[in-house]
This record gives C-alpha cells, structure tokens and sequence, in this order.
C-alpha cells in the first residue's frame, strides 16, 4: 500500500501492538472497566455499524467539522490579508483575537446556546470558534514573512492593490495548505465538546452516551473511529501537497 510504502515500522508497530492487546486481553492483565478486550471491541465495532446509526453518526460529525473548518477558512484568508495590508485595521482587530483565542472552548458553551439555540449553529459555531481564531494568526504570521523583494518587485511593476494582495497569497499558498492542514486536526479535537451541546447524534453525541452508561467498548470505538479519520484526513493532505505545489517538490 502507498500508505505504507517507505515505512515500515509503522504496520509492524499496529501488529505490535494487536498482538500485546490480544495476549492483555487472555490473561485479563487490564481490568475491562479500564479497557476492553479486542473481544468486545470488535463486537462493539460490529454492533455499531450494523445494528445502530453510527455511519450516520459519523456523516454528521464529519459535515459539522468540515462545515466549521472551511468557514473559518474563507473569513481568515481575506481578513488576514486585510489586517496585513493595513495597520490601523491590525491594531484594531489583533488585541481581540490574542483576547478570545485563550478562552477555554467549552467555557462559551452557554454563550452559544443563548444566541444560536440547541441546534447546529451552536455547535458549528463553537468548532468555528476554536479554528478561525488559531488560523488567522497563523495566516497573518506567514503574511508578515513574505519576502521583502516580492512586496518591492510589485510597488516597482506598479501593482494594483489586488495584485499585491495576489502576489502575497500565492507567496504564501504552501505555508497556508499545511496551516490548514494542522487546524482541520484542531477543528477535529473540539468536536466532543461541540457536541455536548444538546447533541442527539454525531461521534461526540456516542461517546457520551457511551460514558454515561459505562459502555466502555463503545467509547473506545468512538474514540478510535475519530482518530481514523484524523489520520486519513491528514494523509490525504499529505499527498495532495505535491501535485498541488510541484514547485515545491
């Protein structure tokens, strides 16, 4: 597999560790409250995808992030350029963005509830809190490192506004794809907590139910499935990179 083409150490440690679960499991080292056997696992596993809605589940959690991650996207690219461009616009909007990027995500879960309701909007929004506000800085940072000649080669080429803008955002394409790349796993790792949020669906909305009743198979499936699909996510990244910036390559 391409997955794994180049490292194996990686597939060799997944057999590794199987193998260690599987003898824990036979000589019941671990106490199943703590941690289940791979029996249960796997039964909980199939139990899950086969007898109860947990793809639907995941669609929903899967379109919530995405959702949030690619608002976050389309108002930190613009404003960022904005705020790099201009100063008194910079000075305005940063103390609030250092201000809000520290508050704790599930500290604003009343605040969403109040002004979004129960619904989707709380929860996007909160995935949209604990993104837009990690991005931008890291956007704007980059910005403010693009190299001095490109910014002179345009005030001498006599570029437009736009065109300067243009220039900076393709100068800074590659740092941005894989800025995006790391808050996508960010965006991920609030999902439990947005979906705390009177929440009747969605892997977060599982795993709570699951610990509410202290079924332990179930929440170590959740649990799992996120980082699946955390580490696809990422791989697709990965792969994308070059054929998008060959020049880079």
């Amino acid at each position: 597999m391409k997955l794994f083409r180049g490292n194996y150490l990686f597939p060799i440690s997944i057999v590794v560790l199987l193998s260690l679960w599987i003898l824990a499991s036979w000589i019941k080292l671990i106490n199943p409250i703590f941690f289940p056997s791979i029996q249960d696992f796997l039964l909980a596993t199939q139990k899950l995808f086969l007898q109860k809605s947990f793809m639907s589940d995941i669609g929903i959690s899967v379109f919530r992030v995405l959702t949030a991650f690619l608002l976050a996207f389309v108002v930190s690219v613009p404003l960022g350029l904005l705020m790099s461009s201009w100063k008194r616009l910079h000075n305005l909007l940063s103390p609030y963005i250092d201000f809000i990027r520290y508050l704790p995500v599930p500290a604003l879960i009343p605040l969403t509830i109040l002004f979004f309701g129960i619904g989707e909007g709380a929860k996007i929004s909160l995935l949209f809190i604990g993104t837009f506000f990690q991005l931008i800085l890291l956007v704007i940072d980059d910005l403010n490192n693009v190299p001095k000649e490109y910014l002179d080669l345009s005030h001498t080429l006599n570029f437009s506004k736009y065109r300067v803008l243009k220039t900076k955002l393709s100068s800074i394409a590659p740092q941005l794809f894989n800025n995006s790349r790391i808050t996508l796993g960010w965006c991920w790792t609030y999902l439990v907590i947005a979906e705390l949020v009177a929440a009747n669906s969605g892997i977060g909305h599982m795993i709570k139910e699951a610990q509410r009743f202290s079924n332990i198979p179930d929440l170590y499936v959740g649990i799992v499935v996120i980082g699946i699909i955390g580490f696809f996510s990422d791989y697709i990244f990965k792969r994308l990179y070059p054929h998008i910036f060959k020049y880079k390559t």
